[in-house]
């Protein structure tokens, strides 16, 4: 079982970094609309496309990707979005979760080619966009 689910973890992460970088739409800020759409690329397979870790691979890992949606609230209610900068990154953090979620700050660097302000772009737009997720008190 865990070789199977390691090689269903490389097989998604390959897919998803192989995967074009989005164009962006028009209809909500740049911000947003980029994060909104490297969520869908880079994330969403595994969280979900609400962010609430329910996405198509979800069942088939050990640990259940986070509902994002619940960031803020697990944070005191303070969305502390330089943590997950850190967490999304993966490179300077000494527990990045499990190994099913990959570092990615080292895939936009050797898979996309990106230098530093590219791969910071990316995950704060990210960033921004797991924000505007987040689930309001009595919600």
């Amino acid at each position: 079982m865990g070789k199977w689910l390691a090689t269903l973890a490389l097989a998604v992460t390959t897919t998803v970094m192989s995967a074009p970088e989005p164009k962006a739409q028009t209809g909500e800020t740049p911000v947003v609309d980029s994060g909104r759409m490297l969520f869908m690329t880079y994330c969403a397979s595994c969280h979900g496309v609400t962010g609430r870790g329910n996405g198509p691979s979800a069942d088939e890992f050990r640990h259940r990707p986070a509902d994002l949606t619940q960031f803020a609230r697990q944070n005191g209610g303070i969305f502390n979005d330089v943590k997950l900068h850190r967490i999304i990154d993966g490179r300077t953090v000494k527990a990045h979760g499990t190994l099913e979620m990959p570092v990615w700050g080292d895939a936009f660097k050797w898979r996309l080619g990106l230098d530093e302000n590219g791969i910071k772009a990316r995950i704060e737009a990210i960033v921004h966009y797991v924000e505007s997720l987040q689930e309001r008190a009595g919600h």
